[in-house]
């Protein structure tokens, strides 16, 4: 899962289709659309043309690219969680779970000792401190799912 800074929808929409193997026109012939029309929705100074919902579900559905869910989930406040990835259950398994959970604790621990360095949170701070609190989040909820899986 790649770190990224908080992105409008329209940002990462624009990366995923960018990043994906064959870019715009690969993604447009998966559904049959125009790799023009999607590249201009895709641009922020072409006024004129916006993504749609249709635009953005087909983007996510073929890229899987997490940073679509951070840019919809971090407007308003949610967690997303990858459950087709958590493999079989295992002792170990758990353990890595719960490691990760911990490592996120510390990464979060650490970004608030730099926020708070100079007595003060700037903007740039904040959206760090914000991106470490979602990380750290998932992996709760990680390790619950992880635990359902002994159930």
């Amino acid at each position: 899962m790649p770190e990224t800074r908080t992105l409008s929808l329209e940002q990462a929409c624009y990366l995923a289709v960018h990043d994906y193997p064959g870019g715009a026109p690969a993604v447009a012939a998966t559904y049959g659309n125009n790799a023009g029309t999607l590249q201009k929705n895709l641009n922020p100074t072409q006024t004129g043309h916006k993504l749609g919902a249709l635009d953005v579900q087909q983007i996510l559905d073929l890229t899987k690219d997490p940073r679509i869910l951070d840019a919809m989930c971090s407007r308003v406040g949610a967690v997303w969680l990858q459950l087709d990835d958590m493999g079989p259950a295992s002792d170990m398994a758990m353990l890595d779970t719960f490691t990760e959970l911990f490592t996120r604790v510390g990464e979060m621990s650490k970004k608030v000792q730099q926020s708070l360095e100079d007595g003060r949170v700037n903007i740039a701070e904040l959206k760090e401190l914000e991106i470490c609190a979602f990380r750290m989040n998932q992996a709760a909820f990680y390790v619950v799912e992880r635990a359902k899986q002994f159930m």
